[in-house]
């Protein structure tokens, strides 16, 4: 069997000569890390082309939702059609990966939106990225459910890569949250009757002294791979204090 990569990324940015370069290095690195952690080769299909029936022939071992660097504005609703009826439907466990993470909230019918701006007197810490908006980016810890099967194994404050500035505002029904942070309450979602979960940082971009992501990739693919049973959800909260 293999994995499922969606490249969620915009066409502008794909076919963009640098930008392009750039999101085609991220991806590899991302297939690698994977496939490593899954133990199984990953594949890539574009976000338009994903359907339910793609998805139940190519039967792979679990679908995983890339982020992207385009603002959602920009794609055209059609364009996700399949993807949100493909996240609905659940043929597969799912993983969902920053914009991954936000699609699968959206697809449920959860809101989203931006962190907001730079609140007055502060200093933009990443004035390139997302210029004049709050923003989580780089290393950083996030406060987790420990009995959450995602999150096994890991201390009660791991450390992983963000790269955002849009995020959950709601929680979907039918899901719990299971991680947040201080800037970022809704940081994991998960399902509470199949294997799907989102996260809003990026497991896959752990380094040598960071590697807390490696073993959330690890976990999920231990889910999709044994189908282990999901535990009784907690209810939802929007503070930090979960483990």
């Amino acid at each position: 069997m293999s994995i499922v990569y969606v490249d969620l990324e915009h066409d502008r940015v794909r076919d963009n000569a640098v930008a392009g370069v750039a999101h085609r290095t991220r991806r590899a690195a991302a297939l690698a890390r994977l496939a490593e952690a899954a133990g199984e080769p990953c594949d890539v299909v574009r976000f338009e082309d994903v359907t339910v029936d793609l998805i139940r022939s190519l039967a792979p071992r679990a679908l995983v939702i890339s982020g992207n660097t385009a603002d959602w504005s920009e794609y055209a609703v059609a364009s996700l059609a399949g993807m949100a009826e493909t996240i609905r439907a659940a043929p597969v466990p799912i993983l969902g990966i920053c914009g991954g993470h936000q699609l699968i909230g959206q697809a449920h019918g959860a809101t989203w939106g931006p962190l907001g701006p730079v609140l007055d007197g502060a200093t933009d810490p990443h004035p390139h990225f997302a210029p004049g908006l709050r923003k989580e980016r780089g290393f950083l810890p996030i406060d987790i459910d420990r009995s959450s099967p995602l999150f096994q194994g890991l201390g009660a404050l791991p450390v992983v890569f963000q790269s955002h500035y849009w995020h959950l505002t709601d929680v979907p029904p039918e899901f719990s949250v299971c991680a947040n942070s201080l800037d970022s309450p809704i940081q994991a979602i998960a399902r509470q009757d199949r294997p799907v979960f989102g996260v809003q940082f990026h497991p896959e971009r752990y380094d040598d002294n960071h590697r807390d992501g490696e073993m959330v990739l690890r976990n999920f693919f231990a889910i999709a791979r044994d189908n282990l049973p999901l535990p009784v959800a907690r209810p939802t909260s929007d503070s930090v204090g979960l483990s």
